[in-house]
């Protein structure tokens, strides 16, 4: 029997003490404010785009990783192609179709794979204040990649002292624990003020899992466990002019993450087949460290605005052992030095403008070996080496308002070059190493309106282009992960124009919004099954073919049924269709765009009484099968079953209670059932039956 680490058991212990009664609060929560789908501070309900914000709970100890907590949003499919590699789908897209920030500064970068791929999962939820989710191209704001959605991940700050308060300090630990992965999560984290002149804020997070247990008949799913080491320091400085400097530093370890169903121990699941390697594990590292200084209310054309210096460092190391005692190691390390200037003034409505400027470079690498003795090395990794990736943007938006109409447009230059030194010549002639360059320019527009129709609803509706520059993954790949890819030279931007109507309210007893939309898809780089193979691993070709269309529907109301209860349903479908090369025939032909979401829809009721400390939640969550295949996905059989993923329900159950503002504790069961389900596309089936607590002790 395992004992209790130091960290749950110091939790439970400073809890200690009896509940106290609450003083009677509204049982609706209070309106967040988002900041990324507009570029200026809104109340979600008076932006006119999807949005949703998730709260720091459910972005750290609610949930085990951070794409985990995007879990039932509507729109939003969270697919898993190991334990440690969650990649999010946000209307239809995900990997390099997705955009995810860290405090405004983008995680993305030319390495960046297509389809699902892990770097999401290398950002802690426990740094995370909030999550703002805005569905939908953001390419105005936020440039390339931003088409199916942008997430923001918003991180906390140090509690700013009062003013002659001198110097204070205090500090938490976090725990959680699961039992379907037997899995530990521990923070400790402290924070200092001087006064209300300076700030700090700093912590560690350790996280260990263990192999995954399925449901009932899947049973313990083998070689899937790992382990995370993070770290975060915040320091703010508040100037008596009201601007604020802050300094921040994140860095996250992913240690031997295993890519399971590439691997003999592959899960074999209503016909899936598992893969031949011996060993697929990947490790992971991301570093970002930044500057910034912003202010408001300044006044003239800086009225507000924020300048910020960012680094940020991303590398990866894939140890792979075959059979015949063949094994390979590959990897890339890639630095990012970005520039970041964002401002907002007024005169003719409030106009945000601003540039951006990333560099990146990036050495890859690969070193082959046979019964342990190096054979030689490649002369690239998984993209080309000595390589570097530059891209210069400008934007300016302008929100009108007429009475009870408001108009958002706004506009976007972006220009981006490519160099990469050594790639292996794909041709079977020539030299063995070439050189490889391209540049590309792209200007996209967004138009948004919204209408007042009554003071707690709104009428909105846009039109908002995205677009995607090719990547060095792109243009150089010779990686192996899921398919094998080929240098590929003349590939242009990937185009997206998306139209979208939405209504939404808040009044006293309900919240809703619903949503429809449709994307036209234009020049997408799409990768076609040759018809080869290499160890058993499709080949493919890439090209600009994928024009085509997605679509759908989302609701998402939550009632307030009574002081003490609340029930949300949610619902989406979508389905789409993209232009893919039938090879080796050539022929051009459309079939379903890969990794469709399936209809599904969820219901939650929450009982929190009004004089106590605590809150009840039950949970159903109802997933159709998905059987509208591309033509990758059909030959994708160690994570799709032959003909598609099938359907499944899972229910939950959490209890809370807040001992008081400084303690707070949770405990959840769920999958009650035990079912064994798969989320889509995914390389592993869901946790089973899990026992999950955690808890959060200030002092």
């Amino acid at each position: 029997m395992k004992v209790l680490p130091p960290l749950f058991l110091l939790g439970c212990f400073l809890a200690g003490g009896q509940a106290p009664a609450q003083e009677t609060e509204p049982q609706k929560p209070v309106a967040e404010v988002v900041v990324t789908a507009t570029a200026a501070e809104k109340d979600p309900l008076d932006a006119p785009y999807a949005v949703d914000v998730k709260d720091r709970r459910q972005a750290s100890s609610g949930s085990r990783t951070l794409p985990e907590a995007l879990a039932r949003t509507p729109s939003v499919m969270v697919q898993k192609t190991a334990y440690g590699q969650s990649s999010p789908f946000l209307r239809g897209f995900t990997g390099y179709r997705t955009l995810l920030l860290v405090d405004g500064i983008r995680l993305n970068h030319a390495a960046m794979r297509d389809g699902p791929n892990q770097y999401w999962s290398t950002v802690d939820g426990y740094t995370v204040e909030r999550l703002e989710v805005v569905r939908g191209p953001s390419s105005v704001l936020y440039g390339s990649d931003a088409v199916g959605g942008t997430v923001n991940a918003v991180s906390r700050r140090p509690d700013r002292g009062e003013a002659g308060g001198g110097w204070q300090w205090g500090g938490a630990v976090y725990g959680r624990y699961a039992s379907a992965e037997d899995s530990y999560i521990h923070r400790a984290e402290a924070q200092f003020q001087q006064s209300d002149q300076w700030a700090m804020l700093g912590g560690l997070t350790l996280k260990d899992f263990n192999d995954l247990e399925g449901g009932a008949d899947v049973g313990r799913q083998i070689g899937t466990g790992y382990e995370e080491r993070d770290g975060d320091f915040r320091l703010e400085r508040y100037l008596a002019n009201g601007m604020t400097l802050t300094f921040a530093a994140q860095t996250v370890r992913q240690i031997d993450v295993p890519r399971t169903h590439k691997t003999r121990q592959g899960l074999v699941w209503h016909g899936t087949n598992s893969g031949s390697e011996r060993k697929r594990e990947q490790d992971q590292v991301r570093d970002l460290v930044f500057a910034r200084g912003e202010w408001q209310d300044a006044g003239g054309l800086f009225d507000a605005g924020s300048i910020t210096l960012s680094w940020q460092r991303h590398a990866e190391e894939r140890d792979r052992l075959r059979t015949g005692r063949r094994r390979d190691i590959q990897g890339f390390e890639l630095h990012d030095l970005g520039l970041l200037a964002r401002f907002q003034s007024e005169g003719f409505g409030r106009w945000s403008w601003g540039v951006e400027a990333h560099r990146e470079t990036v050495d890859s690498f690969r070193d082959n070996y046979t019964a342990g003795t190096l054979t030689g090395s490649a002369v690239q990794g998984p993209v080309g080496d000595q390589a570097t990736y530059t891209t210069l943007a400008a934007y300016v938006q302008n929100e009108q308002q007429w009475g009870d109409f408001s108009l958002l447009p706004g506009i976007r230059f972006t220009r981006i070059s490519m160099e990469a030194d050594r790639v292996a010549n794909p041709n079977a002639t020539g030299p063995a190493v070439v050189a490889m360059e391209d540049d590309w320019n792209a200007l996209v527009g967004s138009l948004r309106g919204q209408y007042l129709l009554q003071q707690n609803q709104r009428l909105y509706a846009g039109l908002s282009q995205g677009f995607r520059a090719p990547s060095l993954t792109d243009t150089t790949a010779v990686d192996s992960t899921s398919v094998v890819e080929r240098p590929s030279r003349g590939l242009e931007p990937e185009h997206f124009l998306q139209a979208e109507l939405g209504y939404k309210a808040r009044t006293e007893s309900f919240d809703w919004q619903v949503a429809a939309w449709h994307t036209w898809v234009r020049d997408m780089i799409v990768r076609s099954p040759t018809g080869a193979s290499i160890g058993g691993t499709p080949v493919v070709r890439k090209d600009n073919v994928g024009d085509g269309w997605l679509h759908g529907l989302e609701a998402d109301l939550t009632w307030y049924w009574a002081p003490e209860w609340s029930t949300q349903v949610a619902a989406f479908y979508m389905d789409g269709e993209v232009d893919q090369l039938l090879l080796p025939a050539g022929r051009v032909v459309r079939e379903p765009s890969s990794r469709l979401a399936p209809l599904q829809g969820w219901v939650v009721t929450r009982w929190q009484p009004l004089d106590r400390s605590y809150w009840v939640e039950g949970w159903a969550w109802a997933v159709d099968n998905q059987d509208n295949l591309s033509l990758r996905d059909a030959t994708d059989t160690s994570r799709i079953p032959p003909g598609g993923s099938p359907g499944y329900t899972i229910f939950g159950l959490t209890l809370g209670w807040e001992v008081d503002k400084n303690k707070r504790f949770s405990l959840s069961l769920e999958n009650l059932g035990d079912k064994d389900y798969r989320v889509h596309g995914s390389g592993l089936n869901g946790p089973g039956r899990s026992i999950i607590g955690t808890f959060e002790v200030h002092f």
